[in-house]
C-alpha cells in the first residue's frame, strides 16, 4: 500500500521497506487499517527503529553529510509535527554557524562550547546574507556563536522545538534583545566610572588643600 500514513508518518515518506506482521489478515482495507490497534503498535515501532537508525548515521561524519544533504527537511517536517519524536529529532539537526566555517554543526555541539554564562541558543533566520548581518557582529563582539536557519522550514520547526536542552532557542532579530554579556561589561564600565570619580574627588580635595 503506497502513502499510508496509517503505517509510516509523512516525514518518513522516503523509507522503503516490507512490513512483515502475523497479527494483520491477508486482505484489509483502508478504512479497517485506520482502526486498528495493531496497526498504531507497528507504527510507532516503525518510527523508533528509523530513529534509532539515523542516531546511529549521525555518529559517521561523512554518512551523515549525505543523507542530512537528503533529508534534512523531512526531519524539519518531523519536529514540527511529531511531538512524540520531536526531542529526538532535535538531536540530529545540524546548521551552519558565524564560526563554523564549512562545517555544519548539530545543537548539542553548539551547546558544548557555549560560554559559561550563556543562558540562550542564538540563532538567525533568513535566505541571504545573514552571515553579513549587523544583528550577528552584535552577538560576534561578545564571542557568542550564532546559528544560521536558512531554510524557509526553519521557521517552522524553531516555532514548535523552542528550547535545547534547557536551553531556550533565541533569534538575534528579537526586538529588545538582551544580552547577559553587555550588562556585564555595563555593570563593569559603571563600577570603572564609580572608582574614577571617587579618585578624582580625592586629587581635587589634595589640589584645593595646596
Amino acid at each position: 500500500m503506497d502513502n499510508c500514513e496509517e503505517l509510516i508518518p509523512e516525514y518518513l515518506n522516503f523509507i522503503r521497506g516490507v512490513v512483515d506482521s502475523e497479527d494483520l489478515p491477508p486482505n484489509i482495507s483502508r478504512e479497517m487499517l485506520q482502526q486498528s490497534k495493531i496497526l498504531k503498535v507497528i507504527r510507532k515501532n516503525l518510527v523508533k527503529k528509523c530513529l534509532e537508525l539515523f542516531t546511529k548515521l549521525a555518529k559517521d561524519k561523512e554518512n551523515c553529510k549525505t543523507f542530512y544533504e537528503q533529508f534534512s527537511k523531512n526531519i524539519k517536517l518531523g519536529i514540527h509535527k511529531d511531538s512524540q519524536n520531536r526531542k529526538k529529532l532535535s538531536e540530529l539537526l545540524c546548521y551552519y554557524t558565524s564560526t563554523s566555517g564549512d562545517e555544519m554543526v548539530s545543537l548539542k555541539d553548539y551547546c558544548t562550547r557555549m560560554k559559561g554564562n550563556q543562558k540562550h541558543i542564538y540563532y538567525i533566520t533568513g535566505k541571504n546574507q545573514v552571515a553579513n548581518s549587523a544583528l550577528v557582529e552584535r552577538l560576534q563582539k561578545h564571542g557568542l556563536e550564532v546559528i544560521y536557519m536558512i531554510d524557509p522550514i526553519d521557521e517552522y520547526c524553531v516555532q514548535q522545538l523552542k528550547k535545547f536542552e534547557g536551553k531556550m532557542l533565541v533569534s538575534v532579530t528579537k526586538k529588545g534583545l538582551e544580552l547577559t554579556e553587555e550588562e556585564e561589561e555595563k555593570k563593569k564600565q559603571e563600577e570603572k566610572k564609580t572608582k574614577f570619580e571617587k579618585l578624582c574627588k580625592t586629587i581635587k580635595d589634595i589640589l584645593e588643600k595646596k
